[in-house]
């Protein structure tokens, strides 16, 4: 019988054997890039070191794709995208690179697969969005986690071979595998940059099991208790809603960060970088309101005590005020980077004063413009009494604002140098970077691994434990 399965497997098939727009192939090359370089710079974030001790990190795709995909999604440096706030790459590139490593694919065979994949989790996320916001969010749930798996699997079937019959059934499997809720957002914790790391082994597991020979529902997306009714209110998916041949793809609408700190801070990141340079300085009697759209408040500026106190480095990425005070201080990188949340940053009282300077309001403009945009209105007065104001329609790294390719190079450096050295991530980005590049998957996923190690054999050494 025919089914919403079995007609996106099809459309998958289609796609692996024909032509895409140029564009769709750039954009996912660079989403390998960017994914593998988060990957490396997360590999000693407490959420990687815990989940590496938690599996074997044998050779096995299955852990690999565990520990690769938590340590991308690990810092929030990832990337995204809007309306459906999905993050792609965290769960597809490790997943694909798993799969790929066992198999010795290339990096460009990848390539192929990542496009495919990410363009079904972002198709599933944008048909959860109601009235310019994604139901998932509002209902808990977290975008990625919820989307990736499918479109994983269905990315994974692909590398392996798997027919029509069987890649349908992967895409069933992965159904029944996806979720996570989003509470981590507010309150902290490390699970939420693990869901990347579930998700991305759902995906190489269901391809797994339909190689295997398991079938899943054939109606797990459409039916009366499937995915559309369980996650997406009852939207009715219209695999005509993907793209054919030359058309535009979703892919090509992906957000890279250039700040390792939550997307929807990133506007206001720019907007306090503009008035860093008119001269604004955050000191005693100073004041900072910025305007942003409303749904985003709870995320960013919400509940207030915890924001402007957060308990943990991690948590102060999902922290406007702190984030705004980071770069009004004068961050690292491309402006608030890496080196910016040290674990004793919930001990910096002059930064914790600072962002108590700061609020987030809603915005009428911003809410209008939102999700199609993330962007942030400023409004400061110096302690001298000199106004300042910035407004950011378009996020730095958004598709109407990209990175430039320096830009791009300066955040890969910045994540794989610390743990490789400056001539290991010059070597790696050129034969990433490169078109019909002979990079293959087991050198890229043993580069990782590698930095995992380190970091977990470092930390044993400095908690006296056996790591």
């Amino acid at each position: 019988m025919t089914s919403l399965s079995h007609d996106l497997a099809v459309w998958a098939h289609e796609a692996w054997s024909g032509g895409r727009p140029a564009d769709v192939d750039e954009a996912a090359r660079f989403h390998v890039i960017d994914t593998v370089a988060v990957a490396i710079a997360g590999a000693g974030d407490p959420a990687t070191r815990s989940m590496a001790a938690a599996v074997n990190d044998s050779d096995d795709a299955l852990e690999q794709a565990l520990i690769l995909g938590t340590a991308g999604h690990a810092l929030d440096y990832d990337n995204a995208q809007a309306p459906s706030l999905v993050h792609p790459s965290c769960v597809v590139v490790p997943a694909m690179l798993a799969a790929g490593a066992r198999r010795d694919l290339s990096i460009d065979q990848i390539v192929r697969a990542v496009a495919i994949a990410e363009e079904i989790s972002l198709w599933l996320g944008e048909s959860a969005v109601r009235d310019r916001d994604s139901s998932l969010f509002e209902r808990g749930f977290h975008p990625t986690a919820v989307c990736c798996p499918i479109g994983a699997a269905t990315g994974v079937a692909l590398l392996n071979g798997l027919d029509v019959h069987q890649t349908a059934h992967a895409i069933g499997a992965a159904a029944s595998m996806s979720g996570g809720i989003l509470e981590g957002n507010r309150t902290g914790g490390q699970i939420k940059p693990m869901h990347a790391g579930f998700a991305a082994r759902a995906g190489v597991f269901a391809a797994r099991l339909a190689a295997a020979g398991t079938t899943a529902a054939p109606t797990a997306l459409e039916g009366r208790f499937g995915f559309g009714h369980a996650f997406l209110d009852g939207a009715e998916l219209q695999v005509a809603d993907l793209p054919i041949d030359q058309q535009a793809w979703r892919v090509a609408t992906v957000t890279t960060k250039p700040y390792p700190v939550n997307g929807f801070i990133h506007s206001a990141v720019d907007a306090a970088l503009e008035l860093r340079r008119q001269g604004f300085t955050l000191e005693p009697g100073a004041t900072l309101t910025i305007g942003v759209a409303e749904p985003v408040l709870r995320t960013i500026a919400e509940p207030r005590a915890d924001k402007v106190r957060p308990a943990t480095a991690y948590a102060a990425r999902f922290s406007g005020p702190v984030v705004v005070a980071l770069a009004l201080r004068g961050g690292t990188g491309l402006g608030v980077g890496l080196n910016d949340f040290p674990d004793s940053l919930p001990g910096d009282t002059d930064l914790l004063e600072a962002a108590a300077r700061v609020e987030f309001q809603a915005d009428p403009r911003c809410t209008e413009a939102f999700p199609g945009a993330v962007s942030a209105a400023a409004r400061a007065v110096g302690a001298d009494g000199r106004s300042y104001s910035a407004v950011v329609d378009h996020a730095l790294g958004s598709p109407r604002r990209p990175l430039t390719r320096e830009q791009q190079w300066q955040k890969f450096d910045d994540c794989v140098a610390p743990a490789l050295g400056a001539a290991s991530a010059r070597a790696l980005w050129d034969s990433l970077a490169r078109a019909r590049s002979s990079a293959r998957c087991a050198d890229v996923v043993n580069e990782v691994r590698r930095a995992v190690g380190r970091v977990v054999r470092q930390a044993g050494r400095e908690d006296g434990s056996s790591g």
